[in-house]
């Protein structure tokens, strides 16, 4: 099977985005994912890092779960290593702001690194153990981080949400794949979270259904996003 390292686009990385889900579409419970998925999730989620040359994490899930290091299982480093890879995936956030939870554990890791790309004018950020590189761009969007992470020799960028992100990558045609936990559960709240959010797409976007697993009571699906979207 080709993996993303191998199917990277010459302009930018291959983006593959995962996110979990109850069955009525809430992407989280009392704010947080964590509360949804089990043993399984958390290790397919790890797989995927385990895949990446980078992981993209938006602010608000950032604030929301904290995060620390990406990958610390050493069987998962010493296969990145084989693989040629960095023991742990650089952690990339896009803020224009920089109004960052800088007392979020990521930044306290001191061997993982991280990227935040923010607008030219952004103030200096504050000290942080991580080894922390802060790049100004003319314009703090997606696809110009894309094109510099690209430019660095990222191939295989995860995304991992939250909702407003994946909205902004979707809108600009800059997701391949979808790996999506189904949770058997019902949030039935009206105000929690789905999986994309915000504006409205400006088209729908089509998928493929790559494959379907299963484990105790979870579903496990892998969509390709179709090129005729």
């Amino acid at each position: 099977m080709e993996l993303p390292h191998d199917r990277a686009p010459d302009d930018r990385p291959y983006v593959y985005v995962s996110m979990i889900t109850t069955l009525d579409g809430h992407a989280a419970l009392d704010g947080r994912s964590a509360a949804l998925g089990g043993e399984a999730d958390l290790q397919t989620l790890l797989d995927l890092r385990t895949m990446a040359d980078a992981v993209l994490i938006g602010t608000g899930t950032l604030r929301a779960e904290g995060y620390g290091r990406l990958v610390g299982d050493p069987g998962r480093i010493a296969r990145r290593v084989a693989a040629g890879r960095p023991e742990t995936p650089t952690a990339v956030l896009i803020s224009r702001s920089l109004d960052l939870p800088w007392d979020a554990g990521l930044f306290a890791a001191a061997d993982q690194p991280v990227i935040v790309f923010t607008r030219a004018d952004a103030p200096a950020p504050p000290d942080v153990a991580a080894p922390l590189e802060l790049v100004r761009l003319p314009e703090a969007t997606p696809d110009a981080a894309l094109a510099d992470l690209r430019a660095r020799g990222v191939r295989a960028l995860l995304c991992e949400g939250g909702p407003t992100l994946n909205r902004a990558l979707l809108a600009d045609g800059l997701v391949d794949e979808l790996f999506l936990t189904l949770a058997p559960q019902l949030a039935g709240t009206a105000d929690a979270l789905r999986i994309v959010e915000g504006d409205d797409l400006p088209e729908t976007v089509e998928l493929r259904l790559e494959w379907v697993l299963h484990h105790d009571h979870e579903l496990y699906l892998r969509y390709g996003v179709r090129d005729d979207r």
